[in-house]
């Protein structure tokens, strides 16, 4: 991508691939040491999403993103979901004593499903909370990054469903990611901030 732009990653997008629709971009993944993007899950539904390296991105807007791979590349790449079949001790209730006097315990297989995160580093969805360092100030919606793929701002709605605004916070007010976005300014610091053309990115 172009080293001197920047580029909006709204989260929700559709994402499309050099032959065909790849579907939507579910979340982002981030370095939060380096405050860098690093994947994008990516495809029909999350059960099906894989994890995309942002090196396969050509380009990003408001609209969509561009992938430089195919649809069958895409295919070949980690999924974004892992499921486990893990072991879990219960209670029998059926009545049987064993020798201690306590009802015995036997194991039972469950599911899990989660979400793969590469080590060390942290997913954002889109309706998250972000929090101001007085309280609540809105939902985050997605990224900017610049042309080495490094977080320039996070992008979160404020107000209510009809009268809301986009509001773009320099990624170097972000102190935490993990638990939803913690930020270090105030929610009328938020409010003051200028507004970012999103729609003059990409």
């Amino acid at each position: 991508m172009n080293q001197d732009r920047e580029f909006p990653y709204e989260i929700g997008v559709r994402v499309t691939s050099a032959d065909g629709d790849c579907g939507t971009l579910h979340r982002v993944i981030m370095d939060p040491a380096s405050k860098a993007l690093t994947h994008l899950v990516v495809g029909p539904d999350e059960h099906s999403a894989r994890l995309v390296p942002v090196s396969m991105v050509g380009s990003a807007s408001t609209e969509a993103v561009v992938l430089i791979c195919t649809t069958a590349d895409l295919e070949r790449l980690e999924p974004a979901e892992a499921t486990e079949v893990v072991q879990s001790a219960t209670s029998d209730m059926g009545g049987r004593v064993s020798t201690l006097g306590a009802y015995s315990s036997r194991a039972r297989a469950e599911t899990v499903t989660y979400d793969r995160v590469p080590a060390g580093e942290v997913q954002m969805r889109r309706g998250e909370k972000v929090h101001a360092a007085d309280g609540d100030i809105g939902r985050l919606q997605g990224l900017v990054v610049n042309g080495d793929n490094h977080i320039t701002y996070v992008l979160l709605s404020q107000g209510h469903w009809w009268s809301k605004k986009e509001v773009a916070i320099p990624i170097e007010h972000v102190t935490d990611a993990i638990f939803g976005v913690q930020l270090d300014l105030t929610k009328r610091q938020v409010k003051d901030l200028p507004p970012v053309e999103l729609a003059r990115m990409g």
